[in-house]
Protein backbone atom coordinates (compact mmCIF):
# COMPACT_ATOMS: atom_id res chain seq x y z
CA UNK A 1 0.00 0.00 0.00
CA UNK A 2 1.53 3.34 -0.86
CA UNK A 3 1.31 4.81 2.97
CA UNK A 4 4.09 1.67 3.63
CA UNK A 5 5.80 2.77 1.02
CA UNK A 6 5.77 6.57 1.81
CA UNK A 7 6.90 5.75 5.70
CA UNK A 8 10.31 5.74 6.72
CA UNK A 9 12.73 7.02 9.71
CA UNK A 10 10.95 10.36 10.07
CA UNK A 11 7.13 9.20 10.00
CA UNK A 12 5.11 5.55 10.28
CA UNK A 13 2.47 4.55 7.75
CA UNK A 14 0.01 5.35 10.71
CA UNK A 15 1.75 8.99 11.11
CA UNK A 16 1.05 9.55 7.29
CA UNK A 17 -2.51 8.20 7.60
CA UNK A 18 -4.05 10.59 10.15
CA UNK A 19 -1.79 13.92 8.25
CA UNK A 20 -3.61 12.70 5.08
CA UNK A 21 -7.08 12.53 6.67
CA UNK A 22 -6.93 15.79 8.05
CA UNK A 23 -5.45 17.54 4.75
CA UNK A 24 -8.80 16.65 3.78
CA UNK A 25 -10.52 20.22 3.23
CA UNK A 26 -14.20 18.51 3.50
CA UNK A 27 -13.64 15.93 6.31
CA UNK A 28 -16.27 16.54 9.04
CA UNK A 29 -14.42 16.14 12.81
CA UNK A 30 -17.83 13.48 13.14
CA UNK A 31 -16.44 11.66 10.33
CA UNK A 32 -13.22 10.41 11.93
CA UNK A 33 -15.14 8.81 15.00
CA UNK A 34 -17.51 6.78 12.69
CA UNK A 35 -14.99 5.67 10.27
CA UNK A 36 -12.98 3.94 13.14
CA UNK A 37 -15.90 2.27 14.47
CA UNK A 38 -16.07 0.86 11.13
CA UNK A 39 -12.57 0.19 9.75
CA UNK A 40 -10.42 0.29 13.20
CA UNK A 41 -7.01 2.48 12.85
CA UNK A 42 -6.20 5.02 10.76
CA UNK A 43 -4.13 3.04 7.80
CA UNK A 44 -7.35 0.52 7.53
CA UNK A 45 -9.81 3.33 7.12
CA UNK A 46 -7.22 5.03 4.53
CA UNK A 47 -7.17 1.85 2.19
CA UNK A 48 -10.87 1.55 2.50
CA UNK A 49 -11.31 4.80 1.21
CA UNK A 50 -9.30 4.23 -1.71
CA UNK A 51 -11.06 1.25 -2.67
CA UNK A 52 -13.69 2.82 -5.13
CA UNK A 53 -16.52 0.42 -4.33
CA UNK A 54 -16.14 0.73 -0.48
CA UNK A 55 -15.90 4.84 -1.18
CA UNK A 56 -19.15 4.56 -3.52
CA UNK A 57 -21.05 2.57 -0.42
CA UNK A 58 -20.11 5.36 2.30
CA UNK A 59 -21.16 7.91 0.35
CA UNK A 60 -24.77 6.06 -1.64
CA UNK A 61 -25.04 5.72 2.71
CA UNK A 62 -24.58 9.35 3.88
CA UNK A 63 -21.46 8.37 6.09
CA UNK A 64 -19.65 10.93 4.01
CA UNK A 65 -20.65 13.95 1.96
CA UNK A 66 -20.76 13.41 -2.03
CA UNK A 67 -17.74 16.21 -1.80
CA UNK A 68 -15.65 14.43 0.37
CA UNK A 69 -16.22 11.23 -1.79
CA UNK A 70 -14.72 13.18 -4.80
CA UNK A 71 -11.99 15.34 -2.75
CA UNK A 72 -10.79 11.52 -1.95
CA UNK A 73 -11.05 10.42 -5.33
CA UNK A 74 -9.25 13.40 -6.67
CA UNK A 75 -6.56 12.94 -3.83
CA UNK A 76 -2.38 12.03 -5.04
CA UNK A 77 -1.46 11.10 -2.10
CA UNK A 78 2.06 10.32 -2.98
CA UNK A 79 2.50 13.53 -4.81
CA UNK A 80 0.63 15.78 -2.18
CA UNK A 81 3.01 13.98 0.63
CA UNK A 82 5.88 14.97 -1.63
CA UNK A 83 5.06 18.59 -1.59
CA UNK A 84 4.13 18.42 1.89
CA UNK A 85 7.73 17.29 3.15
CA UNK A 86 9.19 19.88 0.82
CA UNK A 87 6.98 22.57 2.49
CA UNK A 88 8.04 21.63 6.15
CA UNK A 89 11.62 20.71 5.50
CA UNK A 90 12.11 24.30 4.24
CA UNK A 91 10.19 25.62 7.07
CA UNK A 92 12.40 23.91 9.87
CA UNK A 93 8.20 22.54 10.24
CA UNK A 94 7.83 19.06 12.24
CA UNK A 95 3.98 16.87 12.84
CA UNK A 96 3.11 14.37 15.09
CA UNK A 97 0.04 12.69 15.25
CA UNK A 98 -2.02 10.47 17.21
CA UNK A 99 -0.11 7.43 15.81
CA UNK A 100 2.93 8.75 17.78
CA UNK A 101 3.92 7.98 21.03
CA UNK A 102 4.80 11.53 21.78
CA UNK A 103 1.48 13.10 20.93
CA UNK A 104 0.63 15.00 23.99
CA UNK A 105 -1.70 13.12 26.40
CA UNK A 106 -3.65 16.14 27.16
CA UNK A 107 -5.18 16.08 23.95
CA UNK A 108 -5.43 12.42 23.68
CA UNK A 109 -8.31 12.30 25.68
CA UNK A 110 -10.48 15.33 24.33
CA UNK A 111 -13.06 15.37 22.71
CA UNK A 112 -12.68 15.31 18.70
CA UNK A 113 -8.54 15.16 19.17
CA UNK A 114 -6.34 16.69 16.87
CA UNK A 115 -5.06 14.20 13.64
CA UNK A 116 -1.95 16.20 13.34
CA UNK A 117 -0.16 18.83 15.11
CA UNK A 118 2.51 20.76 12.94
CA UNK A 119 4.64 22.81 15.32
CA UNK A 120 7.96 25.09 15.16
CA UNK A 121 10.00 25.61 18.17
CA UNK A 122 10.65 23.38 21.74
CA UNK A 123 8.77 20.72 21.44
CA UNK A 124 8.95 20.04 25.06
CA UNK A 125 6.73 22.34 25.97
CA UNK A 126 3.81 19.95 24.70
CA UNK A 127 4.56 18.34 27.71
CA UNK A 128 4.74 21.09 30.42
CA UNK A 129 3.41 19.75 34.19
CA UNK A 130 1.29 22.87 34.83
CA UNK A 131 -0.14 25.35 31.92
CA UNK A 132 -2.56 27.89 31.44
CA UNK A 133 -4.75 29.56 28.77
CA UNK A 134 -5.08 32.99 29.31
CA UNK A 135 -6.99 34.47 26.64
CA UNK A 136 -9.63 37.55 26.33
CA UNK A 137 -10.29 40.69 23.92
CA UNK A 138 -8.80 41.55 21.03
CA UNK A 139 -9.65 45.13 21.97
CA UNK A 140 -8.86 45.50 25.29
CA UNK A 141 -9.24 48.38 27.61
CA UNK A 142 -5.99 49.28 29.68
CA UNK A 143 -7.31 47.77 32.78
CA UNK A 144 -7.22 44.22 30.92
CA UNK A 145 -3.85 45.16 29.11
CA UNK A 146 -2.41 45.74 32.87
CA UNK A 147 -4.49 42.52 34.23
CA UNK A 148 -2.64 39.94 31.60
CA UNK A 149 0.70 41.53 31.97
CA UNK A 150 0.31 41.34 35.83
CA UNK A 151 -1.09 37.43 35.82
CA UNK A 152 1.11 36.27 32.89
CA UNK A 153 4.31 37.33 34.51
CA UNK A 154 3.66 36.09 38.15
CA UNK A 155 2.43 32.33 36.55
CA UNK A 156 5.40 32.58 34.00
CA UNK A 157 7.60 32.80 36.76
CA UNK A 158 6.34 30.05 39.12
CA UNK A 159 6.66 27.45 35.85
CA UNK A 160 3.51 27.53 34.45
CA UNK A 161 3.51 27.33 30.34
CA UNK A 162 0.84 30.15 29.11
CA UNK A 163 -1.00 29.06 26.43
CA UNK A 164 -3.02 31.25 24.03
CA UNK A 165 -4.16 32.03 20.38
CA UNK A 166 -1.41 34.67 19.38
CA UNK A 167 -4.57 37.30 18.35
CA UNK A 168 -4.13 40.85 18.58
CA UNK A 169 -4.61 42.56 22.46
CA UNK A 170 -4.70 39.99 25.60
CA UNK A 171 -3.44 36.66 23.34
CA UNK A 172 -0.06 38.31 22.21
CA UNK A 173 -0.02 40.35 26.21
CA UNK A 174 0.24 36.90 27.31
CA UNK A 175 2.99 35.59 25.02
CA UNK A 176 5.15 38.59 25.11
CA UNK A 177 4.76 38.70 29.02
CA UNK A 178 5.83 35.33 29.56
CA UNK A 179 8.74 35.19 27.00
CA UNK A 180 9.94 38.44 28.80
CA UNK A 181 9.81 36.68 32.65
CA UNK A 182 11.90 33.61 31.50
CA UNK A 183 9.11 31.45 30.98
CA UNK A 184 7.49 28.86 28.48
CA UNK A 185 4.64 29.59 26.03
CA UNK A 186 2.62 28.31 23.11
CA UNK A 187 0.78 29.61 20.82
CA UNK A 188 -2.31 27.87 18.92
CA UNK A 189 -2.62 28.98 15.37
CA UNK A 190 -5.95 29.30 13.14
CA UNK A 191 -3.87 28.26 9.84
CA UNK A 192 -0.37 27.50 9.43
CA UNK A 193 2.78 27.43 11.38
CA UNK A 194 4.56 29.02 8.72
CA UNK A 195 2.51 32.33 8.59
CA UNK A 196 2.20 34.70 10.77
CA UNK A 197 -1.12 36.33 12.15
CA UNK A 198 -1.99 38.95 12.92
CA UNK A 199 1.36 40.25 10.95
CA UNK A 200 1.80 43.17 13.37
CA UNK A 201 2.82 40.08 15.77
CA UNK A 202 5.90 39.24 13.20
CA UNK A 203 8.59 39.88 16.76
CA UNK A 204 6.54 37.66 18.93
CA UNK A 205 5.53 34.98 15.78
CA UNK A 206 10.19 34.80 15.45
CA UNK A 207 10.75 34.60 19.04
CA UNK A 208 8.41 31.77 19.44
CA UNK A 209 9.22 29.94 16.75
CA UNK A 210 12.78 29.89 18.06
CA UNK A 211 12.58 29.78 21.72
CA UNK A 212 8.82 28.58 22.43
CA UNK A 213 5.84 26.83 20.46
CA UNK A 214 3.63 27.67 17.94
CA UNK A 215 1.80 25.17 17.04
CA UNK A 216 -1.61 24.25 14.30
CA UNK A 217 -3.84 20.93 13.19
CA UNK A 218 -3.48 23.02 10.12
CA UNK A 219 -1.02 22.46 7.73
CA UNK A 220 1.55 24.52 6.40
CA UNK A 221 0.26 27.24 3.87
CA UNK A 222 -3.04 26.89 5.68
CA UNK A 223 -4.68 30.91 5.46
CA UNK A 224 -5.54 31.51 8.68
CA UNK A 225 -9.32 32.24 8.33
CA UNK A 226 -12.52 33.13 10.68
CA UNK A 227 -14.20 29.32 10.18
CA UNK A 228 -10.82 28.26 12.01
CA UNK A 229 -10.74 30.12 15.03
CA UNK A 230 -13.56 28.71 17.34
CA UNK A 231 -12.50 24.55 16.19
CA UNK A 232 -8.85 26.09 17.67
CA UNK A 233 -9.33 27.12 20.76
CA UNK A 234 -10.65 23.43 21.91
CA UNK A 235 -6.92 22.55 21.31
CA UNK A 236 -5.69 25.99 23.88
CA UNK A 237 -8.01 24.39 26.60
CA UNK A 238 -7.08 21.25 25.92
CA UNK A 239 -3.87 21.80 26.08
CA UNK A 240 -4.18 23.62 29.62
CA UNK A 241 -4.83 22.77 33.29
CA UNK A 242 -7.48 25.85 33.38
CA UNK A 243 -8.24 28.85 31.27
CA UNK A 244 -7.99 32.22 32.83
CA UNK A 245 -10.74 34.93 31.04
CA UNK A 246 -9.31 38.28 31.50
CA UNK A 247 -11.59 40.68 29.24
CA UNK A 248 -14.55 39.21 26.99
CA UNK A 249 -17.49 40.96 25.86
CA UNK A 250 -20.66 38.92 25.67
CA UNK A 251 -20.50 37.58 22.76
CA UNK A 252 -16.80 36.64 22.24
CA UNK A 253 -14.80 33.97 20.78
CA UNK A 254 -13.34 33.74 24.21
CA UNK A 255 -16.11 32.34 25.51
CA UNK A 256 -16.14 30.11 22.86
CA UNK A 257 -13.07 28.57 24.64
CA UNK A 258 -14.78 28.70 28.06
CA UNK A 259 -17.37 26.16 26.82
CA UNK A 260 -14.97 23.60 25.50
CA UNK A 261 -12.80 24.07 28.94
CA UNK A 262 -16.33 23.13 30.75
CA UNK A 263 -16.62 20.20 28.28
CA UNK A 264 -12.90 18.64 29.22
CA UNK A 265 -13.09 19.64 32.73
CA UNK A 266 -10.89 22.16 32.86
CA UNK A 267 -10.86 25.05 35.45
CA UNK A 268 -12.14 28.22 34.21
CA UNK A 269 -10.82 31.33 36.40
CA UNK A 270 -12.15 35.10 35.67
CA UNK A 271 -10.63 38.76 36.45
CA UNK A 272 -13.42 40.59 37.23
CA UNK A 273 -13.97 44.57 35.72
CA UNK A 274 -16.51 46.87 36.34
CA UNK A 275 -20.30 46.05 35.07
CA UNK A 276 -20.32 49.20 33.34
CA UNK A 277 -17.55 48.21 30.71
CA UNK A 278 -18.51 46.14 27.84
CA UNK A 279 -14.99 44.30 27.59
CA UNK A 280 -15.68 43.09 31.58
CA UNK A 281 -19.63 41.60 30.56
CA UNK A 282 -18.39 38.56 29.80
CA UNK A 283 -16.45 37.04 32.36
CA UNK A 284 -18.76 38.55 34.81
CA UNK A 285 -21.03 36.30 33.49
CA UNK A 286 -18.94 33.27 33.36
CA UNK A 287 -17.94 33.89 37.09
CA UNK A 288 -21.95 34.29 37.98
CA UNK A 289 -21.79 30.85 36.64
CA UNK A 290 -19.95 28.96 38.69
CA UNK A 291 -16.29 30.22 37.28
CA UNK A 292 -13.74 30.85 39.91
CA UNK A 293 -13.27 34.82 40.76
CA UNK A 294 -9.66 35.57 41.25
CA UNK A 295 -7.89 39.21 41.62
CA UNK A 296 -4.23 37.97 42.25
CA UNK A 297 -2.03 35.17 40.59
CA UNK A 298 -1.95 33.42 44.01
CA UNK A 299 -5.22 32.22 43.98
CA UNK A 300 -4.66 30.04 40.72
CA UNK A 301 -1.42 29.30 42.04
CA UNK A 302 -2.56 27.61 45.09
CA UNK A 303 -5.77 26.17 43.18
CA UNK A 304 -3.94 24.25 40.55
CA UNK A 305 -0.83 23.17 43.25
CA UNK A 306 -3.77 22.13 45.84
CA UNK A 307 -3.33 18.29 45.20
CA UNK A 308 0.29 18.95 45.71
CA UNK A 309 0.19 20.99 49.33
CA UNK A 310 -2.65 18.43 50.04
CA UNK A 311 -0.08 15.72 49.79
CA UNK A 312 1.09 14.53 53.50
CA UNK A 313 4.33 15.51 54.32
CA UNK A 314 6.47 12.96 55.29
CA UNK A 315 7.21 12.35 58.91
CA UNK A 316 10.70 12.42 60.59
CA UNK A 317 11.93 12.16 64.08
CA UNK A 318 12.29 15.54 66.12
CA UNK A 319 14.89 16.68 67.85
CA UNK A 320 13.62 17.39 71.46
CA UNK A 321 15.33 21.11 71.40
CA UNK A 322 13.38 21.56 68.03
CA UNK A 323 10.09 20.39 69.72
CA UNK A 324 11.34 22.26 72.49
CA UNK A 325 10.81 25.59 70.62
CA UNK A 326 7.95 24.94 68.52
CA UNK A 327 6.18 24.90 71.88
CA UNK A 328 7.95 28.52 72.53
CA UNK A 329 5.89 29.92 69.69
CA UNK A 330 2.90 32.13 69.68
CA UNK A 331 -0.23 31.06 69.02
CA UNK A 332 -0.37 33.39 65.89
CA UNK A 333 3.23 32.02 64.80
CA UNK A 334 1.57 28.99 65.29
CA UNK A 335 -1.48 29.86 62.86
CA UNK A 336 0.88 31.10 59.94
CA UNK A 337 3.32 28.46 60.00
CA UNK A 338 0.01 26.24 59.85
CA UNK A 339 -0.46 27.76 56.63
CA UNK A 340 2.07 28.04 54.52
CA UNK A 341 3.05 24.86 52.41
CA UNK A 342 5.83 23.95 49.84
CA UNK A 343 4.74 26.68 47.46
CA UNK A 344 5.26 30.58 47.86
CA UNK A 345 2.08 32.36 49.46
CA UNK A 346 1.92 36.03 49.09
CA UNK A 347 1.39 38.21 52.42
CA UNK A 348 -1.74 39.67 51.19
CA UNK A 349 -3.31 35.92 51.41
CA UNK A 350 -1.41 35.16 54.61
CA UNK A 351 -3.12 38.28 56.02
CA UNK A 352 -6.52 37.21 54.44
CA UNK A 353 -6.41 34.02 55.87
CA UNK A 354 -5.70 35.12 59.75
CA UNK A 355 -7.84 38.00 59.39
CA UNK A 356 -5.03 40.05 60.92
CA UNK A 357 -3.43 43.19 60.84
CA UNK A 358 -0.63 44.12 58.17
CA UNK A 359 1.63 45.31 60.96
CA UNK A 360 1.19 42.10 63.40
CA UNK A 361 1.72 40.18 60.07
CA UNK A 362 5.12 41.66 59.31
CA UNK A 363 6.07 41.29 62.44
CA UNK A 364 5.42 37.88 63.11
CA UNK A 365 6.76 37.41 59.65
CA UNK A 366 9.98 38.65 60.47
CA UNK A 367 10.03 36.64 63.21
CA UNK A 368 9.45 33.13 62.16
CA UNK A 369 12.17 34.16 59.58
CA UNK A 370 14.44 35.30 62.20
CA UNK A 371 13.99 31.73 64.05
CA UNK A 372 14.80 30.07 60.84
CA UNK A 373 11.05 28.59 60.94
CA UNK A 374 9.48 29.98 57.56
CA UNK A 375 11.66 31.84 54.56
CA UNK A 376 11.00 34.93 52.59
CA UNK A 377 11.73 33.55 48.57
CA UNK A 378 11.24 36.67 47.08
CA UNK A 379 8.86 40.28 47.76
CA UNK A 380 6.00 39.77 49.71
CA UNK A 381 6.20 35.71 49.13
CA UNK A 382 6.73 33.17 52.25
CA UNK A 383 7.41 29.41 52.48
CA UNK A 384 8.47 27.23 55.21
CA UNK A 385 11.84 26.75 55.90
Amino acid sequence: MILEELAGSERTAGDIANMWLNHLTTFRIRDIQILRKLYGDEVEIVRNLKDDSELDMLVSKGVLKQSTGAEIRESDIAGWYDNLTKLMNSNKIKCITPANEMYPDKLRCIDHSPLALYFRGKQDLFYSEHSIAIIGSRRPTHYGVTQAEHFSAELAIKGITIISGMAYGIDSKAHDTAIKNGGGTIAVLGGGVDICYPRTNMSIYQEMCNTQLVISEYEPGTAHISQHFPLRNRIISGLSDGVLLVEAALRSGTLITADYALEQGKSIYGIPGRPTDVMSRGVNSIIKQGAMLVDSPTDIILDMFKSELEVERPKRKRRKKEAEEDEKLSATEKQIIGILGYEPLFIDDIIRHNEMHVAETLQTLNELVSKGKIKCVEKGYYILS
